[in-house]
């Protein structure tokens, strides 16, 4: 790829690293040296991680102390995310002559919803609701923290841009989630999730099928969403779509703190 196609590919990448970041709620964050670095606690790696995204000027052994002082302080692994176009370009080769350790290897997809047919499964299984709604209604099946809850109810009706839920009822029990999230001609899907006594009878494959159907309710023309590398059932999922990769990502961080 010639330096100005790689360098508009990346332009177009890191643009939409915004807009997941925009959808997962990154609103607990510091901009350090052009590298954003998340603090919120919980289980979602890339809110509660080093994203070096933007120009860095500051040299590298400075910066990585100052991140190690900065986590410490506020009770939280070090942990680096990744991506083709990071900043600075050595910074993962760097990372790995220290020591730290490549885990959990992320594909970023994505697909135009004009190429995805309307009907791709049937989507009446499935029910669209308010997103702030759909906290409640998958805190069982997602295993929400109960003394969490508010907290996530709260931010849900905070964020500022078109969002939805879809679910699947079976014997009046939520047995398959998504969310979605708007964002000019992009959407976001987040959260597919189904109960592992009903995996492997399509409510995957509907859920998706439902937020697509939502995303081009709301005017989006691409979708694009995040898996792990190794989460074959979610492939073949996604595949059925349309879905390809745009780019990966991972993650780095000392062989104690890999969580």
């Amino acid at each position: 790829m010639k330096g100005d196609d790689a360098g508009a590919r990346w332009a177009e990448a890191r643009r939409l690293e915004e807009r997941a970041l925009n959808a997962s709620g990154a609103f607990q964050s510091m901009i350090y040296d052009g590298w954003l670095l998340g603090y919120r606690p919980g289980p979602t790696k890339r809110l509660r991680c080093v994203n070096p995204l933007y120009t860095s000027t500051l040299p590298l052994p400075d910066k990585v102390a100052y991140c190690e002082a900065f986590y410490a302080s506020v009770k939280l692994p070090l942990v680096f995310r990744l991506l083709p176009f990071s900043e600075p370009p050595a910074l993962d080769e760097w990372l790995e002559s220290k020591g730290w350790v490549a885990f959990d290897n992320t594909l970023v997809l994505q697909v135009s919803l004009a190429g995805v047919p309307a009907a791709a499964t049937p989507e009446d299984a499935a029910t669209i609701v308010d997103a702030t709604e759909w906290v409640g209604l998958t805190a069982r099946l997602l295993d929400m923290d109960p003394d969490g809850l508010p907290r996530v109810v709260e931010r849900t009706h905070a964020y500022p841009l078109p969002q939805a839920g879809a679910i699947i009822r079976r014997d009046g029990e939520v047995v398959a989630c998504g969310l979605l999230k708007v964002e000019g001609e992009y959407a976001g899907l987040f959260v597919v999730n189904t109960a592992k006594a009903w995996r492997g009878r399509g409510l995957g494959r509907t859920i998706v099928a439902a937020l697509l159907g939502e995303a081009r309710r709301r005017g989006a023309a691409k979708a694009y969403l995040q898996v792990t590398a190794d989460n074959t059932p979610a492939l073949a999922i996604y595949a059925h779509f349309g879905f390809a990769t745009a780019y990966e990502y991972w993650y780095r961080a000392r062989a104690a703190e890999r969580r």
